[in-house]
């Protein structure tokens, strides 16, 4: 009987771990398109698409999103490394670039940069194919 208890709240022990780890990891699909994939949506692929976008930075795919500027030759999204990566620079405002993105009047809030910083820190997991490919969302504001 005892051994039935041990058991079942080992179960139960284990399946609350795993609930709890899942969908708060950054480094995950779940948390990607949960706090990640909307970001980038809602408040740079308007720009940030197509052919000619801006610095070259094309945020439609990972593959695309994941390269170097064309001049400096630095990375846009550098997995494991905030602080090497272009994005999180120009979104901050930290650059010495006088229109860093977004622009002024539309620039992100700290937690929306904070998720962007966590999610390159914990390797910037981006999914292939459709769940990663991102669409332009209409926020309605004038751009």
């Amino acid at each position: 009987m005892k051994t039935r208890f041990t058991f079942a709240l080992g179960i139960v022990a284990l399946s609350i771990l795993a609930a709890c780890q899942h969908p708060t990891s950054s480094s995950g699909e779940p948390y990607f398109s949960a706090h990640v994939k909307p970001i980038l949506e809602q408040h740079c692929l308007r720009c940030h698409t197509g052919n000619h976008p801006p610095a070259g930075l094309n945020l439609t795919t990972r593959d695309l999103a994941m390269t170097s500027h064309h001049r400096s030759g630095k990375t846009f999204i550098a997995p494991g490394k905030p602080d090497a990566s272009l994005l999180l620079t120009a979104i901050a405002r930290n650059g010495s670039h006088p229109q860093m993105m977004p622009r002024a009047t539309l620039s992100l809030t700290d937690d929306q940069i904070g998720t962007l910083r966590e999610w390159i820190e914990d390797g910037a997991h981006w999914p292939s194919g459709d769940a990663g490919r991102l669409h332009h969302v209409s926020t309605g504001e004038n751009r």
